[in-house]
């Protein structure tokens, strides 16, 4: 018998559970979730076979009354309104209804995008995630934050849409590349920074090669950590009118850098790494850390193999453009989330240009 953690999550819009394990899928009853007998899977053309066959097979158990699925090139061109707009059309050809539910299987723009079309269909149908990637299991996948690009800028559509559940098997991880389990890590020092000393000094010891089966139940433990941090900062703040913007941390920098790559560079989760190295140093400069922590929390994301230096193509003074675009600007005044001290975080407004663009010398 498989061993299933479960973490709850009590939104004002919508309760449901997390489930966290190792290779559990298949042992697992989807009638638990949801008794809908119309189901539409979304998942990425990347994943292996086996994976696919594996999700195909869970969905299938359930002697569902109508399935279909549609595989996309999950990539941020493609997290776009036209292709939400392709599903939507398959969904109408189909004859979908508002009893349906539909499965997202992949990362982060594979959960955004497919959360996205559940919250707009039939003014919306149901969504459960089941995240392929480090990064999508600790952070897009949980929340109800949804949403695709605009031409230039990153998210800039969506919609909030909390899942049915999430499924959170750490089996799927085990064919990423060590880039792509990096790219996780970065939320996950991310909500150990703003929130739980506890977890970074778990970070601190951890041994990152998951190959070894004691470092995989290491590893969601973890993840588990990290899951319900951000849900209880959910269920505080869902729609991020306070706190929920503390988990924003290096991400006004971050999206600021893959805007100015034009998404071609980093990938999100190295973009974080350098965001928050960015968010540490700007903490530094108005004094709310002290140099020794500065250098504590640069070499815990170097540790995790990100970056943490801007790329050479992406000038302070491009970034300050870029940042100034962001959706959570008003007008030219940026908002940062800095930290107060580490496992701290707190809101800032009207910082000085100077020290935004030092804080970018890093």
């Amino acid at each position: 018998m498989k061993t299933i953690k479960q973490l709850k999550v009590r939104s004002p819009s919508a309760n449901y559970s997390i489930y966290f394990g190792d290779n559990f899928i298949n042992s697992f009853s989807l009638q638990k979730i949801s008794n809908s007998k119309e189901i539409f899977l979304i998942f990425d053309s990347k994943l292996p076979d086996l994976s696919i066959r594996k999700i195909k097979s869970f969905i299938l158990k359930s002697k569902p009354s109508k399935f279909e699925s549609l595989k996309f090139t999950a990539n941020e061109k493609n997290k776009s309104i036209e292709t939400s707009q392709k599903i939507i059309e398959k969904l109408i050809d189909l004859k979908f209804s508002r009893d349906s539910l539909i499965v997202s299987f992949g990362g982060g723009i594979t959960t955004d995008l497919s959360g996205f079309v559940a919250s707009v269909y039939l003014r919306g149908v149901e969504v459960m995630h089941i995240p392929t990637t480090l990064l999508a299991q600790v952070d897009a996948s949980i929340g109800g934050k949804t949403g695709v690009n605009s031409k230039k800028f990153k998210n800039m559509i969506g919609a909030f849409k909390q899942p049915k559940a999430v499924l959170i098997d750490t089996y799927f991880l085990k064919s990423l590349s060590k880039r792509h389990i990096a790219a996780g890590y970065s939320e996950i020092i991310k909500h150990a920074l703003i929130e739980d000393k506890n977890l970074l000094s778990k970070l601190d010891i951890f041994d990152q090669d998951i190959e070894k089966k004691e470092n995989i139940a290491k590893l969601s433990d973890l993840i588990r950590m990290s899951s319900k941090i951000k849900a209880n900062i959910v269920e505080r703040d869902e729609k991020e009118k306070s706190i929920r913007a503390y988990l924003n941390f290096g991400h006004t920098f971050a999206h600021a850098i893959e805007s100015v790559q034009s998404f071609k560079g980093l990938n999100h989760g190295e973009a974080v790494g350098v965001g928050m190295v960015c968010a540490a140093k700007l903490s530094l400069l108005l004094g709310k850390i002290n140099s020794k922590e500065f250098e504590k929390i640069k070499s815990l994301i170097s540790k995790f193999n990100l970056p943490t230096k801007l790329p050479s193509n992406c000038e302070p003074s491009r970034i300050l453009k870029a940042m100034q675009l962001d959706k959570k600007s008003k007008g030219n005044n940026l908002r940062f989330i800095i930290l107060d001290g580490i496992g701290k975080a707190k809101i800032v407004e009207n910082v000085d240009k100077e020290k935004i663009l030092n804080s970018l010398k890093i």
